[in-house]
């Protein structure tokens, strides 16, 4: 019997994606910004033209800097638990040119965690341009057969509620406020909440 599938994002999600990227800006280009002023837009969080933001956003994945992130607080416990009666896989909208890099933090920080070591890229930033923004990962899940998603950008959540897969909303960020929810998005501020969903799905 197939079982049910969950589908989790990296950054924000188990990685600390904001507190990292913020750090390295503010040392590198003497920003002055705050995990609050994050957002997947780097452009609107430099406040620089298209040409200005594609170069930092060279230096800015050249430098290393994800394989530092720290880990999100009570990820790993609680997928260790959940990969007893699920399959894990790992969906994320960074670059492909980050593969190396994103699987080794991966195999660093979750061991053994996930049911397929491969990590899926959805794409959304490789022809980067001022339409990226529209695109979500709902199409890559449903090749995966995803029964779940977990992942901090709305949008995200949105396309795949909009295809039946059910999605939580992960963490309380600035940038993923939302006003209502539809019924098969819920949010989970923590990782302990999320385990407290999957013990109430059985």
């Amino acid at each position: 019997m197939k079982r049910p599938v969950i589908a989790i994002d990296v950054d924000d999600v188990l990685a600390d994606n904001a507190a990292g990227f913020v750090a390295f800006s503010n040392k590198k280009w003497g920003t002055t910004l705050t995990v609050d002023d994050y957002d997947e837009h780097w452009s609107d969080v430099w406040k620089t033209d298209w040409e200005e933001t594609l170069r930092r956003r060279d230096v800015f994945l050249g430098s290393g800097a994800q394989n530092e992130y720290d880990y999100i607080d009570g990820a790993k416990d609680v997928l260790e638990k959940l990969k007893a009666s699920y399959d894990l896989y790992v969906v994320t909208a960074r670059m492909l040119r980050t593969k190396d890099d994103t699987q080794a933090w991966i195999h660093k920080h979750y061991p053994g965690i996930f049911t397929d070591e491969t990590i899926h890229f959805a794409g959304v930033w490789d022809n980067p341009d001022k339409n990226s923004h529209k695109q979500t990962k709902a199409d890559v899940l449903i090749g995966l057969g995803v029964d779940y998603f977990i992942d901090d950008q709305l949008k995200h959540c949105l396309g795949a509620a909009e295809k039946g897969i059910t999605s939580i909303i992960f963490g309380d960020y600035k940038w993923n406020q939302a006003q209502d929810l539809p019924k098969n998005i819920v949010r989970c501020h923590t990782w302990r909440e999320v385990e407290e969903y999957f013990a109430n799905q059985h």
